[in-house]
């Protein structure tokens, strides 16, 4: 089970058919049946528009017809149609309640074996998510057909509004990809240790001054492009002792006098994505495919890694969902919700002024 193939704004895009964790490949395209998969890709709601929008617009005629829609229409719904000869799926999606240029991802998955399909969209301000699955019989696609959509062979298939693309062999689940790489030093009750070696039921420091135990490691393997690309933080920036590669959306607690000032609030959490601009180098040098891991405490609370503090996970989906998240191994109760007293996570523009007075 691998990520094949990505392609994002200024990026070239990269294939391979035994996987992107091998490196981009030069041999030829392989034409296998994807029997279970998934296509990621980022957009935003777009502001005002009258027309359907066709974020993926593919059709091919070879033995049969083959197509790839997704559609965003003007009432905020979101439509996927799968084709092959006679066979068609088609799903849909209610993204109405999420304003206007909200930036989003959007996830297609099925499973053959499994005779079901869902398509999912991740907030990517907020985190929420909302999927829905299909009542009929998932139509495959073909490894070869995103190969040339990834490509644009037959001409660009993709609208400008998609700042990235990607596509599996496997049923990726959606959210909570937030985290940070490997080899970052948690502070436990015995010490720092890489994140990636911690397990479930051992004590995490955390802001408070206190201990929480660990509930779950959440590990999770994406393409290195768009709002999945890792960003680097460098020591000793925030008093960090190493430097760190995080998602964009990772959260890092802050406080200060400032914050007092601005907020209102002694602490307040300001996503790594708004950090990168006061950093002189951010570019993370991870591969085409990265891992990232996040904790789930049985308390939300800060803990600290390598002289931050990092926000934990929280649940931000209904329990009901149809997809699968990458918590949905877990009993809900387990997963801690955020309260009305958490720190406040900034928005863009709000971290740019905490920011701008303190590295400007």
């Amino acid at each position: 089970m691998a990520w094949l193939g990505a392609v994002a704004t200024k990026c070239h895009p990269v294939y391979n058919s035994l996987g992107l964790q091998q490196g981009a490949a030069r041999g030829p395209v392989s034409r296998r049946v994807l029997h279970s998969g998934s296509v990621i890709l980022e957009t935003a709601i777009p502001d005002q528009f009258r027309q359907p929008l066709d974020l993926v617009d593919y059709e091919r005629h070879a033995d049969v017809r083959r197509s790839f829609h997704m559609v965003m229409g003007p009432n905020g719904r979101l439509w996927v149609a799968v084709e092959q000869g006679r066979t068609l799926s088609v799903l849909s999606l209610d993204l109405s309640a999420w304003r206007k240029e909200t930036p989003i991802r959007i996830t297609y998955s099925w499973c053959c074996e499994a005779n079901n399909a869902w398509v999912g969209a991740e907030n990517l301000e907020t985190g929420a998510i909302t999927s829905k699955a299909s009542a009929e019989r998932p139509v495959p696609l073909h490894e070869d057909d995103l190969a040339r959509i990834l490509f644009a062979i037959d001409g660009p298939s993709l609208t400008s509004d998609v700042t990235c693309f990607a596509f599996s062999d496997h049923v990726e689940p959606i959210g909570y990809s937030e985290g940070i790489a490997a080899n970052a030093l948690v502070d436990t009750e015995h010490g720092p240790r890489p994140i990636e070696t911690l397990t479930p039921g051992t004590l995490i420091s955390t802001h408070s001054g206190g201990l929480s135990p660990l509930v779950a490691l959440i590990e999770t393997t994406l393409p290195n492009i768009g709002r999945m690309r890792l960003v680097r933080l460098r020591r000793p920036f925030q008093n960090l002792l190493q430097t760190l590669d995080v998602t964009p959306s990772c959260e890092i607690l802050t406080e200060g006098v400032d914050t007092a000032y601005l907020f209102g609030v002694e602490d307040v959490s300001i996503k790594a994505m708004h950090i990168a601009p006061f950093l002189p180098v951010t570019t993370s040098s991870a591969g085409l495919v990265s891992k990232r891991y996040n904790l789930l405490l049985a308390e939300f609370q800060a803990y600290h890694v390598a002289g931050i503090r990092v926000m934990p996970l929280a649940l931000n989906h209904d329990p009901h969902q149809s997809a699968s998240t990458r918590l949905s191994h877990l009993n809900a109760i387990q997963i801690p919700k955020r309260c009305g007293h958490d720190p406040a996570s900034l928005l863009r523009h709000e971290a740019l002024a905490l920011l701008s007075d303190r590295y400007l």
